[in-house]
């Protein structure tokens, strides 16, 4: 029985494929291409990440990957060729994944086909792995525990595609050969077990580990396995999925696991999993959230870790949206294929034929047709489609997510409004961001992040490159907004949402309101104490006689990201008109940077501070700006004004009340105006037209039960009298591992020791005591660190010490490494704050301390020590021994960073007489 068609449907679907052009030919197109491929041979290396591997030095982007040429890689932009072993080791990842992916697709052809060669080959990829499986290390890998990979969803992915071949084989012949009774015991059942050993809870990455689970549990008949597989998707299908079907990590990431969704699911029915009928429904919604949310251009919104301006005209979103109908019929999924399957593009390479399972990379877009798709749909798609119509895109509310758009003329405008959940892990800080299209204009854009291992990755997580507001310069804190209002009556619509940044407690509202000729974009704001707020726009100034602006430091966190900042003033209660340079998209004029002008009108409730700066444009894209309206305070209210297909022709604001002129003709003016339960527009004086847009919600947030950052509760205090010495023993429970459990690491130990003034207040000192079963092993310094984009002192035996610093209420995070007879301090958040550090060797391992300043105050120090622990065989961190405790979490990915939540908190109080 297979994993994924019982053996009835498998002999119905070999039966439709004796027709050459069954499922539009797709089978004969999937085979023409294997057997093209049949003499590449099995990729024999395990793969690395690293900080440069697999991009151009020049231009950043990716490599082409070219399954022939393990050595030689190719930029797709400047032709230049890259021969460097990092890069090989890259081409490794890829080149696994294609391979089983082969090994898929050779598996289904062989036995859909009785193709021979097909046969072969699959049995050639099984083979090859099942011998080199155990030889390849689980050791120095970047996320989770891996042997041919360096993050465990990648191995996922992988054994999905090899379980999955060799299930097709087996149902080939009808019984299980010595072979592959073999590639059972020595890969499939180690790979599961390693995959099960770790669980990322709520990621995209855990969907490919629960569909590897099932999929290896049904050829092992292990109980164990499905079971653990069947609760991590229930748990994934009701915390990942909000109730309008779509992941919470943005479209990027909800393309990559709803695919996962959708193979998990299949295999999960299959297996005679129960799954609930409301998780059942999020999941079958999916299918449709990207065309919901799609720009005007063909491109998914580039919103939080996603990649810039990518199509949706992509084969492999044309073979999961066939599986989406084969499954579930519904006008919209028709429509969705229907704008996948039209025939305006050009003919051109859809990249299947380089395709590496279902990590993918992003292709330009081209004509689809049902022969581009790939095995899922050769197995699970209907024979005959239903009719497809294209269908004119209409405006969304994505309540589960936190998401308004609004359409215009028939979906030529597209205007955004993300307030809801913050997206966790990948998400941005960038709640109540703006976000507005033109057909292939990016009017205020969204660019998304860009390599993983880049030190840009800074910039593109960060509020100022959004179009949200932020306090004080810094990023907002995680949290979900709330939608206040929302409601579209024919060409007006709007919406209105809240958000409460949580580190300063500023609340912000932002009300956008759309018609079919301007937009206005309003946003209130008021503060505990006295604060500085920017309102950025991604856009570039043209006039406004910036040559006459003065030079200016934005004093923001992003300011190292800013070039040539300048600034001018903006008057209380004055419109001002500023004309901007918008972003074409890159799909259609890509290299140089056309842009287009238009008009904005700026108003502000005070006096303000408007600057312009240049910034960084799109991952390997060309640089363009930012221009940013600053107010002071405790309050403030600003106001944003454009017009679409004309210069407006007057703005004037008067209280609540805004006039808006959007032609020649003086009486063509709009008068909107807040009124007690909605937005009043009264429409031109030669119309007696007046609009009253409601739609008010209760004020709870907009988010999905178990979701969201988890927030820890406010810790209690140790409270010490002073002078005092405090001693906290580091053991098993406090170890965050990796590849490696704390007994299999040789046991480390550590005490964390406080002491404070012998007789007065002075300086606090903090030790790290650390107990080793090896000699320390000190990594030298290092300007860069070649793995990624973490300082590289993460990657040594040290300390980091995060503190609430006392004079500025900062969070500062430093790492510590003896380098000789002293010791190296590296600044990863924050300053150092005037903090000193020293060493001495132990019979034992080594002592480190820190000495804190203080003021002449008694101390309330909320603080985490962290020792890192990595043995000198090893490049990357081993493990780690943390003061708030290990959490059951892994070492993986944390870098130097530690959350100000999980700061254990001593409170210090003089000696009693």
């Amino acid at each position: 029985m297979s994993l994924f068609l019982t053996a009835a449907q498998l002999d119905a679907r070999r039966e439709l494929l004796l027709d050459p052009a069954a499922l539009g030919g797709l089978a004969a197109s999937l085979q023409r291409e294997l057997h093209r491929a049949l003499d590449v041979p099995v990729p024999a290396g395990k793969s690395r990440l690293t900080r440069h591997g697999g991009r151009c030095a020049t231009c950043t982007v990716l490599l082409t990957f070219d399954p022939r040429s393990p050595h030689a890689h190719t930029c797709p932009t400047c032709g230049a060729v890259s021969t460097d072993a990092v890069h090989h080791e890259w081409w490794l990842m890829n080149g696994h994944l294609w391979t089983a992916e082969q090994g898929t697709r050779a598996a289904a052809l062989a036995l859909l086909l009785d193709d021979a060669a097909a046969a072969r080959r699959a049995d050639d990829i099984l083979d090859a792995y099942t011998d080199r499986y155990a030889r390849w290390p689980n050791r120095d890998n970047a996320l989770g525990p891996t042997r041919p990979f360096f993050s465990t969803y990648l191995e996922s992915i992988w054994l999905l595609h090899l379980a999955t071949a060799l299930d097709l084989r087996i149902a080939a012949s009808g019984t299980v050969s010595s072979r592959q009774q073999d590639t059972l015991r020595r890969l499939i059942e180690p790979s599961a077990r390693l995959i099960a050993g770790f669980d990322e809870g709520r990621s995209n990455r855990q969907v490919w580990h629960c569909a590897a689970l099932f999929a290896a549990s049904a050829l092992l008949g292990d109980h164990d396995l499905r079971t653990r597989a069947a609760r991590s998707l229930r748990y994934l299908l009701e915390t990942g999925l909000h109730s309008d079907g779509s992941w919470y990590e943005g479209e990027n990431y909800h393309l990559f696991a709803h695919r996962g969704l959708l193979s998990a699911v299949t295999l999960a029915e299959r297996a005679g999993v129960e799954l609930p009928a409301s998780l059942m429904a999020r999941f079958e919604a999916g299918f449709a959230v990207p065309f919901r949310t799609m720009l005007p251009d063909g491109t998914f919104p580039s919103r939080r870790d996603s990649q810039y301006g990518i199509t949706l005209r992509q084969y492999r979103t044309a073979d999961w949206l066939e599986c989406g109908i084969a499954r579930n019929d519904t006008p919209e999924l028709r429509s969705a294929l229907a704008t996948l399957y039209a025939s305006w593009p050009d003919i051109g390479d859809t990249g299947r034929s380089a395709s590496t399972g279902d990590a993918e990379r992003n292709q330009r877009s081209v004509r689809l047709t049902r022969a581009d798709c790939n095995w899922r749909a050769l197995l699970l798609a209907r024979p005959e489609l239903p009719p497809l119509a294209d269908a004119t895109p209409h405006s969304e509310l994505l309540e589960g997510q936190g998401l308004a758009i609004f359409r215009r003329d028939a979906g030529k405008l597209w205007v955004g409004l993300d307030y809801g959940d913050p997206g966790d892990g990948h998400g941005h800080p960038d709640r109540l961001n703006l976000v507005v299209a033109m057909e292939h204009v990016r009017c205020l854009d969204d660019v998304g992040t860009g390599s993983y291992t880049s030190p840009t990755l800074a910039w593109y997580r960060s509020s100022m490159a959004h179009n949200a507001p932020m306090v004080n310069g810094r990023d907002q804190g995680a949290a979900h907004g709330t939608l206040l209002a929302h409601d579209e009556q024919g060409d007006a619509g709007w919406v209105s949402a809240a958000f409460v940044d949580p580190v300063t407690q500023v609340r912000f509202v932002r009300t956008v309101v759309v018609l079919g000729d301007h937009l206005l974009d309003e946003v209130t704001w008021s503060a505990p104490t006295p604060v500085t707020v920017d309102v950025p726009m991604h856009v570039r100034l043209l006039n406004g006689g910036r040559d006459a602006w003065q030079p200016f430091v934005p004093g923001t966190a992003m300011d190292a990201w800013l070039t040539d900042p300048v600034s001018d003033t903006l008057d209380a209660n004055t419109a001002r008109g500023v004309v901007v340079a918008h972003r074409w998209s890159p799909l259609v004029t890509p290299g140089a940077e056309p842009v287009v002008g238009a008009a904005w009108c700026l108003w502000t409730d005070s006096p303000a501070t408007l600057w312009a700066a240049g910034t960084i444009g799109p991952p390997a894209g060309t640089p363009h700006g930012v221009l940013s309206l600053r107010q002071h305070g405790t309050a403030g209210r600003s106001i944003r004004m454009t017009t679409y297909h004309a210069l407006a022709t007057s703005f004037d604001v008067d209280g609540d009340s805004v006039t808006v002129g959007t032609r020649a003709d003086a009486a063509h003016r709009w008068r909107h105006r807040r009124v007690a339960h909605g937005w009043e527009i009264a429409g031109p004086e030669d119309s007696s037209q007046t609009i009253t847009l409601a739609g008010h919600r209760s004020a709870t947030p907009s988010s999905t039960p178990g979701r969201g950052a988890p927030s820890d509760s406010e810790p209690k205090a140790t409270h010490l009298a002073w002078p005092s010495y405090a001693v906290t023993p580091l053991g098993e429970a406090h170890y965050r591992a990796t590849e490696e459990s704390w007994d299999e690491a040789g046991r480390p130990q550590a005490e964390i020791r406080i002491l404070s003034g012998l007789s007065e207040l002075g300086p606090l000192v903090v030790t790290a005591a650390v107990t080793l079963s090896r000699p320390p092993s000190f990594a030298p310094a290092c300007e860069e660190n070649p793995l990624d984009n973490e300082l590289a002192d993460v990657n040594s035996d040290g300390v980091q010490l995060h503190w609430r610093s006392p004079s500025t209420g900062g969070w500062n995070s430093v790492i510590a490494v003896p380098d000789g007879d002293v010791v190296r301090l590296s600044v990863a958040e924050g300053a150092l704050d005037g903090v000193t550090a020293t060493w001495s060797r132990t019979e034992a391992g080594y002592d480190l301390s820190f000495v804190l300043p203080w003021p002449d105050t008694w101390p309330d120090l909320r603080l985490d020590v962290i020792v890192n622990e990595r043995p000198p065989e090893r490049e990357r961190r081993r493990g780690q021994l943390v003061l708030s405790g290990a959490r059951g979490e892994f070492a993986y990915l944390r870098g130097a960073r530690q959350s100000p939540a999980r700061a254990v908190w001593f409170v210090f109080h003089p000696a009693q007489p």
